[in-house]
């Protein structure tokens, strides 16, 4: 077999082409820095900005500017921004936005003209609020200039973005240190007040007419005092209406012609007094089973209050029997809170504190009115007394009958971090909130909670003063949590 020598300076030429082709063929790593993520918030808005690391004289791409208003949480729809790069206290660079590129969200994509570092003024002129921002904003000679930042470690934030902020029932609020008063939680009830819920019955046995009770109320209607509830037909029997009736009117007749006979001097004056007494007591009678000068012998009902028709226990064209109840009528325009307190916690209640309380079925916070009274007997099975306060129902947001959950004061204050109730959620049965760390970034924090006064917590661990927390929105941030991509989605700017 033949062989076949290498040339030795062949080798020597190609070595050097090899290299230059493996060379060509590695890739060119390019290092990609992160955007720039700014949150502030003022006392008008809050702001929200993101923006690449910005070069000289290279347009800075997309700066996405969200603004929200301070006062409902809603997005800035309307209105002019202006974003001035000042430098020295002068302004270098001015651009001005007509209106948002849709609700919320300002888009510029400035060419800055020189190098360094500057103030970078945001100032919203809008129908809704006026702001100013400032931001220092360092352009860089070149993009091999900008540092390159160390990958950071993975945090536990979650992301919930401004378009879903926007669309929900949303707040948040900073933890400052503040005086909580000392108050005890005790369960409640909503109870009508003295005199606010009658139960109406039939004063005598009957029949319902169907066709005069057709317009008969039911319950959930509102009723007023001296209104007809229902018409019934009695029927014979002894202290019937009817035969009380004919004798009311029989004694009318009477009375009316011993007047007249007294007036010609045919009967004594005593005969007379005895024929009005009669009169007198058979329309007490009358009045009694709650009768009235109707024209006819059937007895109508009347709703002794004002209020709202809370049950109706007969039916149309049916027998009523006397006594029988008929309604139900309350007056809920106010209300008592009852409350069973801890005997040794009631003793120290004054006449000026006041109850803050929360019903079944709402988050709501409601604040009672004044103290009405304080028991005097414990009770042997729960060791606690009933406190009763009243409470204004003007609204009809509160319905007798409803549990409630009071916190009630019993003097003295601790100083400390303070979040509202609302903004604690129960997790499985641990206590914690949700803090807003960046624009569209909240962490998780467990608490442990001290005082509550009923409108706020006081907070021994799990929140530093000035952070802020979400007051209203907390549970939607929650499911954001439990969700492997954070219900995100990524933007759309």
């Amino acid at each position: 077999m033949k062989k076949h020598r290498i040339n030795p300076f062949a080798l020597l030429l190609l070595t050097p082409a090899l290299l230059i082709a493996c060379a060509a063929e590695e890739p060119v790593v390019e290092t990609e820095h992160p955007s720039v993520v700014v949150t502030q918030w003022n006392d008008s808005t809050e702001l929200f900005l993101e923006y690449p690391q910005p070069v000289v004289n290279e347009a800075l791409g997309n700066w996405a500017i969200h603004l929200s208003s301070m006062k409902d949480f809603k997005p800035v729809t309307s209105g002019t921004l202006t974003v001035t790069f000042l430098r020295g206290g002068s302004a270098a660079q001015s651009f001005t936005l007509e209106a948002p590129a849709r609700d919320g969200i300002f888009l510029l994509d400035p060419v800055i003209e020189n190098p360094g570092d500057y103030q970078v003024q945001l100032s919203l002129s809008s129908p809704q609020v006026t702001s100013t921002h400032e931001v220092p904003v360092t352009v860089w000679t070149s993009a091999e200039e900008i540092p390159v930042e160390e990958e950071a470690e993975s945090t536990a934030a979650i992301s919930f973005l401004k378009e879903q902020q926007w669309k929900i029932d949303w707040a948040i609020e900073p933890a400052v240190e503040q005086p909580v008063a000392r108050s005890v939680a005790a369960p409640a009830e909503i109870v009508p007040r003295d005199g606010a819920l009658v139960q109406v019955s039939a004063p005598t046995s009957g029949i319902a007419l169907a066709a005069s009770n057709e317009g008969s109320p039911s319950a959930g209607q509102a009723v007023s005092s001296g209104q007809v509830l229902a018409v019934l037909a009695p029927t014979a029997g002894e202290g019937g209406y009817a035969r009380a009736r004919g004798e009311l009117e029989r004694l009318q007749r009477d009375v009316a012609r011993d007047e007249r006979l007294f007036a010609a001097g045919a009967i004594p004056e005593r005969r007379l007094l005895d024929a009005r007494q009669q009169l007198e007591i058979a329309q007490a009678e009358i009045a009694a089973m709650g009768g009235g000068a109707d024209a006819d012998f059937r007895l109508r009902v009347r709703a002794p209050i004002s209020g709202v028709i809370a049950e109706r226990s007969f039916v149309p064209g049916g027998r009523v029997e006397a006594g029988q109840p008929l309604f139900t009528v309350v007056n809920p325009s106010a209300v008592w809170l009852k409350i069973q307190m801890p005997a040794g916690s009631a003793s120290s209640l004054t006449r000026e504190s006041q109850a803050i309380f929360t019903v079944e079925g709402t988050s709501r916070t409601f604040t009672s009115g004044r103290l009405i009274s304080v028991g005097s007997v414990v009770d042997p099975q729960t060791r606690t007394v009933s406190v009763t306060y009243e409470v204004d129902n003007a609204g009809g947001l509160i319905q007798v009958g409803q549990f409630a959950r009071a916190s009630v004061p019993i003097g003295g204050t601790v100083t400390g971090v303070a979040i509202p109730t609302d903004a604690i959620l129960d997790d499985n049965g641990t206590p914690v909130a949700f803090v807003q760390v960046g624009g569209e970034s909240f962490e998780r924090r467990v608490l442990t909670l001290g005082e509550n006064d009923g409108l706020r917590t006081a907070i021994l661990d799990g929140i530093r003063p000035g952070e802020m927390v979400v007051t209203r929105g907390g549970y939607q941030v929650r499911l954001a949590s439990l969700s492997p991509e954070g219900f995100s989605g990524g933007h759309a700017h």
